[in-house]
C-alpha cells in the first residue's frame, strides 16, 4: 500500500508535466482528465484498505482512519474539478479569455496544487505537513491570480500575504513542538514525529505546547479561513477560475483543518481538554458570527459561496471543540458533506457566470428560465448547503448542533441555531432573486455548460442527496474510527 501512496503522489505531477508538454487543446483536456481520474482512483483505494484493513504506515507516510476522511475529500474534488474543467476552460479559450499558452499553465498548476494537498495529508511528520501547507499557499496563488488583472493580482498579493503571516506563526508553533519534544529527551529520536510526540505526549511541557497550539491554531486558522485572519478568503475564491475556487473551498481549508486536529490531538492529551476546546468553540463561534453579515448584504455570487465557507469552516471547527465524540462525528462528517457541496456550487457559478457575464447578484435573474438545467442544479445546491433535508449536509449540521445541546452547552446550541438562521434567510433571499422571474434580454438562451461540467455537477449532486439518505457502512465506521482518533483513542 506504501507503492500506491507514492503513485497517488506521483500521478498528479507526471499529469501536470504532460499537459504542459502538449500542443493541443484536446490532448492537454484529456490527459488531464485521466490523470485526475487516475488519482482520485488511488486515493480511494488507499481509503478503501484504511477502512476495511487498518492503518498504513510506510515510513515517513502515514494513513489513518483520520487521514482518510479529508483524502475522499481530495479525491473526490479532483475528479469532478478536472471533469468540469474540461468544458469551463475550454470555453475561456474559444471566447478568447486565455491563450494555449495558459491553458497549459492552468493545468501544470492544477496538478501541482493537488500534488501539495496530498503530501499535507500522506505525511507523517509535523514539520513536513508544515512544510506541505505551505507548498498548498504557492501553487494556489499563481492560480488565483491565473487571468492576471488587477482584481486578480490583487486578491493573489493579499491571499499570499496573509496566508504567509499565518504560515510564519504556524512555523514558530511548530518549532516550539520540536522544543517541547527535544526537551522530553526524544527529539534526536524522530523530530516532528506525529505518532512519536502523540505517544509521548504527557511527557511534553504544557506551557511549551499550549503556546505551540496557539501559534498553529492561528497560523493554520489563517489558511482554513477562520475568523479573524479569513480576510484573503473572499477576493481569492472570487477571483480564481470556477474549478479552481472549488478546490479551494472544498479540499484545501479541509487540509488546513486538517493540520489543525492532528495539532490539537498532541494539545488535548498534553494539557487536558478545557484549554484546546475552548479555543477552537471561540475560534469556530467567531467565524459563524463574522459570516452572518457578509452574507445578508452581499453582492457578490462568489463572494457570497466564500463567506458561506468561513461559516461552515466554523462550524466544524466548532464540532471539533465540543470534543464528544458526536460532535466529532458531525463534524467529520460535514467536512466532506460541505466539500462535495460547496465544489458543486462554484462549479454551477461559473456557467451562471458565463451566461449573464457578472458575478453581481443584482444582475442575475430569472436563471431557471435562461438556463433550466443550471438553475434547477443551483436552487437545490444552495437548499442543500443551507442545510435543508434530505441533503448531506442537514444531517451533519444537525449533528453538530444536536451536540452542543447534548454536552451541556444549551446556550451554545441556540446561538448557534440562531445564526444559521441569519445565514439561511440571507441564503435562501438571494437565491429567490437569482432562479425567478423574467430573464434579462440581454442575457443569450443559447449558453450551454457542456456535458463534462454537467456530468462533474450531477456527480457531487447525487453524492450531497445519496449521502443525506444511506451512509455505507464502511464509510460510517471509518468516520467512527476517526472520531476514537481525535477523541483520544488508540493509535
Amino acid at each position: 500500500m506504501g507503492q500506491l501512496i507514492v503513485l497517488a503522489l506521483v500521478l498528479p505531477l507526471v499529469t501536470g508535466a504532460l499537459t504542459m508538454a502538449q500542443s493541443g487543446q484536446q490532448a492537454i483536456r484529456w490527459i488531464n482528465l485521466a490523470g485526475g481520474s487516475l488519482t482520485s482512483l488511488a486515493l480511494l483505494t488507499i481509503v478503501y484498505h484504511v477502512a476495511t484493513e487498518g492503518v498504513v504506515n510506510a515510513g515517513s507516510l502515514y494513513v489513518d482512519q483520520l487521514t482518510a476522511v479529508v483524502l475522499i475529500v481530495v479525491a473526490l474534488l479532483t475528479f469532478t474539478a478536472a471533469l468540469f474543467s474540461q468544458s469551463y476552460m475550454e470555453q475561456e479559450v474559444v471566447q478568447g479569455h486565455i491563450s494555449l499558452k495558459q491553458l497549459k499553465r492552468y493545468y501544470g498548476l492544477f496538478n501541482l496544487f493537488v500534488f501539495t494537498m496530498i503530501c499535507v495529508l500522506v505525511t507523517e511528520n509535523m514539520g513536513m505537513i508544515w512544510v506541505a501547507v505551505e507548498a498548498t499557499t504557492l501553487s494556489s496563488a499563481l492560480l488565483v491570480a491565473f487571468y492576471f488583472d488587477r482584481a486578480a493580482l490583487e486578491a493573489a498579493w493579499k491571499y499570499v500575504m496573509v496566508c504567509t503571516v499565518g504560515i510564519c506563526l504556524a512555523l514558530l508553533g511548530t518549532i516550539l513542538l520540536y522544543y517541547a519534544q527535544v526537551n522530553a529527551s526524544i527529539g534526536q529520536i524522530q523530530a516532528l514525529s506525529w505518532l512519536a510526540l502523540k505517544s509521548v505526549s504527557q511527557r511534553l511541557d504544557p506551557g511549551m505546547i499550549k503556546l505551540a497550539f496557539v501559534f498553529i491554531l492561528i497560523g493554520y486558522g489563517t489558511k482554513a479561513g477562520l475568523a479573524p485572519m479569513h480576510t484573503w478568503l473572499p477576493d481569492a475564491h472570487s477571483q480564481a477560475p470556477s474549478p479552481v475556487s472549488g478546490l479551494l473551498s472544498g479540499a484545501l481549508l479541509s487540509c488546513a483543518l486538517y493540520a489543525i486536529v492532528r495539532t490539537f490531538i498532541i494539545a488535548k492529551s498534553a494539557l487536558g481538554v478545557a484549554f484546546p476546546e475552548q479555543l477552537l468553540i471561540g475560534f469556530g463561534l467567531l467565524s459563524i458570527v463574522i459570516a452572518v453579515p457578509f452574507i445578508l448584504v452581499q453582492h457578490d455570487l462568489k463572494r457570497l459561496l466564500a463567506y458561506s465557507s468561513i461559516e461552515h469552516m466554523g462550524l466544524i471547527t466548532l464540532g471539533f471543540g465540543l470534543g464528544t465524540p458526536l460532535a466529532v462525528y458531525g463534524a467529520l462528517l460535514h467536512i466532506v458533506n460541505h466539500a462535495v457541496t460547496k465544489s458543486a456550487l462554484f462549479y454551477l457559478t461559473g456557467a451562471i457566470i458565463k451566461q449573464y457575464g457578472t458575478k453581481h447578484m443584482m444582475r442575475i435573474r430569472g436563471l431557471v428560465s435562461a438556463a433550466p438545467m443550471v438553475g434547477c442544479m443551483f436552487v437545490a445546491a444552495v437548499l442543500a448547503i443551507a442545510g435543508l433535508p434530505p441533503f448531506s449536509v442537514f444531517y451533519s449540521k444537525f449533528t453538530i448542533v444536536w451536540a452542543a445541546f447534548h454536552s451541556g452547552s444549551p446556550w451554545l446550541g441556540a446561538a448557534v441555531l440562531l445564526l444559521m438562521a441569519g445565514v439561511f434567510a440571507g441564503m435562501i433571499y438571494y437565491t429567490l432573486k437569482i432562479a425567478f422571474g423574467p430573464a434579462p434580454s440581454r442575457v443569450s438562451t443559447g449558453y450551454r455548460p457542456g456535458v463534462p461540467a454537467l456530468v462533474a455537477v450531477s456527480a457531487s449532486m447525487v453524492l450531497m442527496i445519496g449521502t443525506g439518505l444511506y451512509l455505507p457502512p464502511w464509510f460510517d465506521t471509518l468516520i467512527d474510527q476517526a472520531v476514537v482518533i481525535v477523541t483520544g483513542g488508540g493509535l
